[in-house]
This record gives C-alpha cells, sequence and structure tokens, in this order.
C-alpha cells in the first residue's frame, strides 16, 4: 500500500508528497488556477502514456537493445452527462523505428499489459471520505 499526502498551496495549487518526491496539481488559469502544474484530469492520460513508455524501455533494455531519446505525446478528450475522461491518443516515437523488425511484436506485447490503462479497463471502487 502506498499513501501520497496532499496539502492545499494556493487557491486551487495543491502539492503532492510521497515522502521521496512532491508534484504539484492546479487548474489551468481558465478554471481559476494559476496553472502550476497539472490538472486532475491531465494526469490519467500522463499516467497511461509514461506508463507505455517505460514498458517500451524496460523491455527493450531487458532484451539487450535498450533506448534514448524516446518520446510520447498523449491527447485526452473530454465527455459530459457524467463530466469524464474521454479518449486518450498515445504516440510513443523513437521505438519500433530504433528496433530490429523481430523485436517489435515483444515491445507491442509489454507495452499492453500497462498496469494503467489495465485498470482503467477495469476501475478499482473508490471509497471517499470528507471530514
Amino acid at each position: 500500500m502506498t499513501t501520497f499526502a496532499l496539502k492545499q498551496v494556493g487557491p486551487f495549487a495543491i502539492d503532492v508528497d510521497s515522502g521521496s518526491w512532491k508534484l504539484r496539481i492546479d487548474l489551468a488559469p481558465g478554471q481559476g488556477g494559476g496553472g502550476s502544474g497539472p490538472g486532475p484530469t491531465d494526469l490519467v492520460p500522463i499516467a497511461v502514456a509514461a506508463c507505455e513508455m517505460m514498458l517500451a524501455l524496460l523491455t527493450a533494455k531487458k532484451l539487450g537493445h535498450p533506448l534514448s531519446d524516446v518520446e510520447a505525446t498523449v491527447t485526452k478528450t473530454y465527455r459530459t452527462n457524467p463530466s469524464r475522461l474521454g479518449d486518450m491518443d498515445v504516440t510513443l516515437r523513437n521505438v519500433l523505428s530504433r528496433l530490429d523488425p523481430q523485436l517489435h511484436e515483444k515491445i507491442k506485447a509489454a507495452v499492453a499489459t500497462c498496469p494503467v490503462v489495465k485498470t482503467l479497463e477495469q476501475p478499482p471502487a473508490v471509497h471517499s471520505r470528507i471530514e
């Protein structure tokens, strides 16, 4: 089990502390925030892209072909009724183009195991308390 501590540090800015790293979350200026960090609905697509990217990097290294300069972009859409994230499109660059074709399926299979994507496919229960 992992616990993160969150603390308000501005009108909508929230600092997250894991004990070993910190992250700021904030709303965009158009939403009343200061834009000092990603918004809550930005974190999920960022996590998806980072997860897929890390799995590609780890698998390539495990196969004896470490990669460098890998990049990704992720685009999110937003839905209403109910308000939620919509589709996310992730593109990983400098991965398959830098590997022998016989490794492509292994990389794709590893990326398909991303636990963030698996979590979205079978969402966990969320138990919230407000004190």
